[in-house]
């Protein structure tokens, strides 16, 4: 009696572990996939940060001939300096754009991108935004999110020195 009931056990442990290992694998990537998200996340928002901090001061950065390049292209090459530790910074939107009396963006604001951008005078309330769509690796995941992806938006508003 004793024997046939270990033999009758046998495939238990298979089968339970045959149940169980999906979930745990799904729950290990989704643990990756999310943390990915948020370094991805906190990346973009620090480098967002560095680029207000030179375009706040005024700063120029310099071409590798040693001469200087525009305010925009100086926050933007910041940005993406920045940024290129996690994300390919190519795939980065970088939006500077004068903000209006109420602290609201302009209704055109998607307009201020790239070569578009304007980087204010002295005393301008400016705003910075910078949008990647991120891509989730883990199909259980994606599938909640249309496209398999979201949007990461990084953004600050500061005040330009008098410089």
């Amino acid at each position: 009696m004793l024997i046939r009931r270990a033999r009758n056990k046998k495939g238990t442990t298979a089968v339970e572990f045959a149940f169980v290992l999906p979930l745990f694998l799904l729950l290990i990537f989704g643990i990756i996939d999310f943390g990915w998200y948020f370094c991805v996340e906190q990346t973009l928002q620090y480098a967002t940060r560095e680029g207000m901090r030179l375009a706040l001061v005024g700063g120029q950065l310099t071409d590798p001939q040693g001469n200087p390049i525009s305010r925009v292209s100086s926050i933007i090459q910041t940005i993406q300096n920045y940024a290129s530790v996690v994300v390919d910074p190519s795939k980065l939107s970088i939006y500077i754009y004068p903000i209006t009396s109420n602290y609201q963006d302009p209704s055109n604001w998607q307009t201020f991108v790239g070569a578009g951008a304007n980087a204010g005078g002295p005393g301008t309330y400016m705003r910075v935004k910078t949008t990647y769509n991120y891509q989730f690796m883990t199909p259980f995941i994606a599938v909640f999110f249309p496209g398999s992806q979201t949007t990461i938006v990084a953004q600050g508003t500061y005040e330009n020195e008098q410089f």
